[in-house]
């Protein structure tokens, strides 16, 4: 099997365990979501993930679920913005559990399969979206960008582009070409929504249960960026971090210590949005 197939199974693996931490929270009385699809969206992939993980263990998936909820519907609400652009979609429902201002247009852009098994699933629970929702078959370390205009997206207009919990299984080369790319395409006033994690990450004792667990399932983490502002400034975007557990992604859930956005030598796990200020080619 070459490299590149691995690499796609690998993230079609991650998408199911996505689901299953979402059908978790969902079943919560005092949830920070929900998603009424994700439990058939996790199917028995995530449902035997999910069991040999503890509950504390996923927090960080819900606070990052919630927070780019409300980012994206900061985004819907409080600009212009109609264009919305998931990477790396994998089994996301936000088109369907979010509200959406008239007009708003999503783009789903993932693996061929994965699309298509999402698709069954909701067909079958007969789920409506509450947007116009466009769903791409691409692989995004190949050209995509001509599949995405194809479909209806419009260059001059302002967008916003989610890359969430993804990145960091693409090597550090890859996700940066990524982001280029998709930062030429973006035109001034749009947004972008990513996490990340420092390089440190891979190698602190602090870190090591979940990167050796993440290994040991068949998706390590290997892709890291040190100074996720800079990468922004250096393109024309003006960026804020907000770190796991930080007041903007706590929601009354993170039971451990915050670590400052600007400390040294500690392992990071950012929550990284940045909006687009002027054009630089890059």
């Amino acid at each position: 099997m070459s490299d590149e197939i691995k690499r796609n199974a690998m993230l079609g693996l991650t998408a199911y365990w996505t689901a299953a931490v979402r059908a978790m929270e969902s079943r919560r009385e005092d949830c920070l979501f929900n998603d009424p699809w994700a439990e058939a969206l996790a199917g028995a992939e995530g449902s035997t993930w999910i069991s040999q993980r503890s509950a504390e263990s996923v927090i960080p998936i819900i606070l990052r679920t919630r927070f780019y909820d409300d980012f994206l519907q900061h985004i819907a609400e409080d600009t212009d913005v109609r264009q919305i652009v998931l990477m790396g979609a994998g089994l996301d429902t936000r088109a369907f559990r979010l509200s959406w201002p008239q007009h708003t247009r999503i783009f789903e852009l993932d693996q061929g399969p994965v699309l298509e098994y999402k698709e069954r699933i909701l067909r079958s629970a007969d789920a409506k979206p509450n947007c116009e929702r466009r769903a791409i078959a691409v692989d995004l370390t190949a050209p995509w960008e001509d599949a995405l205009i194809k479909a209806g997206f419009d260059q001059q207009r302002p967008s916003c582009w989610l890359f969430e919990g993804f990145l960091f299984y693409l090597s550090t080369e890859n996700l940066t070409q990524l982001l280029d790319r998709t930062m030429r395409l973006a035109a001034p006033g749009s947004y972008i929504g990513f996490d990340i994690i420092n390089a440190l990450t891979l190698t602190s004792p602090l870190t090591q249960g979940w990167v050796k667990m993440q290994a040991a399932s068949g998706a390590p983490w290997i892709g890291t960026m040190d100074d996720p502002k800079e990468f922004l400034a250096a393109r024309g975007w003006k960026g804020t971090l907000t770190p796991l557990g930080a007041p903007a992604a706590n929601y009354n859930r993170w039971p451990f210590p915050v670590i400052p956005e600007t400390v040294q030598g500690m392992p990071h796990l950012w929550f990284v949005i940045g909006e687009k200020i002027k054009s630089i080619l890059v």
